[in-house]
């Protein structure tokens, strides 16, 4: 704060950057990968370059676009014969995570199932987090859970071992609804939860329910949230290969659902609430 002509002046003060952001969750079919993504495309929105690395089964590498960096968790027993065990798995992903920082770029982490368990088994030992924290940026973790109360306990169990691993890191928690239900309602269930988690007070964003298959429709595609939905007919069409009116109804339903999720990350993190 500054003084001027007996006024004071705040200023505001300067916020380390997000060098990286890792996508964990305790279980299978979250939506964790889908996440990612829309993260991904939230700071591509918002002028900041985005390398993406995901950490997978290599079943599942066809999935995903080849300029990804890929982690295959199939490989990782065959890693205790490396110098350094498993951490040498993420040499090459600490090299692109030091660039983000010197160049003001995020890397995203799409963590699959059982991929927690490695990246804190790294984490731990390496002190990855306080690496990013010397060098003045951020590491945030986003623990993903669903809204039941089995969901959450893992939640809150994972919490506490990004904590115990890695306590530079930040933690957002992000509650993935993944049926029709509006979220909000007062039952058992709810309850449940909120008593699990809401007592640990980390910050939350809901992630919506995508009606009309909207993120399935155009799943095969790889194509980024944004390039979705800036298409027009003839790209929707031959990207989800479904008729003109069923692919807009998909775009429309693609819209919405980012759009909120854009309102929440845009209080969460420090960043412009970017054109969608």
């Amino acid at each position: 704060m500054l003084q001027n002509n007996g006024k004071s002046i705040e200023l505001a003060t300067p916020v380390p950057r997000i060098a990286t952001v890792a996508v964990l969750g305790a279980s299978t079919a979250m939506g964790k990968s889908t996440l990612a993504d829309a993260l991904a495309s939230f700071f591509e929105a918002a002028g900041v370059a985005v390398h993406t690395v995901r950490i997978e089964t290599g079943r599942r590498k066809a999935e995903f676009p080849s300029y990804n960096t890929f982690i295959d968790l199939d490989g990782v027993k065959d890693a205790a014969n490396m110098v350094g065990g498993e951490a040498a798995l993420f040499d090459g992903v600490w090299r692109r995570i030091k660039i983000a920082i010197s160049g003001g770029h995020v890397v995203v982490i799409d963590g699959g199932a059982g991929a927690q368990r490695l990246l804190l088994d790294v984490a731990g030992p390496t002190g990855l987090a306080g690496l990013v924290a010397a060098r003045g940026a951020l590491c945030w973790v986003v623990v993903v859970t669903t809204p039941d109360p089995e969901s959450a306990r893992q939640a809150a169990a994972l919490i506490a071992d990004v904590q115990d691993r890695m306590p530079e890191a930040r933690i957002l928690l992000a509650v993935n609804h993944i049926s029709p239900i509006p979220p909000g309602m007062d039952t058992q269930q709810a309850r449940a939860f909120k008593a699990i988690l809401d007592p640990l007070a980390i910050p939350k964003i809901e992630i919506p329910f995508a009606g009309a298959q909207a993120l399935a429709a155009f799943a095969d595609s790889q194509r980024t949230i944004r390039e979705i939905l800036r298409a027009d007919e003839d790209q929707l069409t031959r990207w989800s290969k479904k008729g003109e009116l069923a692919s807009l109804s998909a775009q429309a339903h693609l819209a919405a659902w980012w759009g909120r999720i854009v309102d929440q990350l845009s209080k969460v993190w420090p960043f412009d609430a970017p054109n969608r």
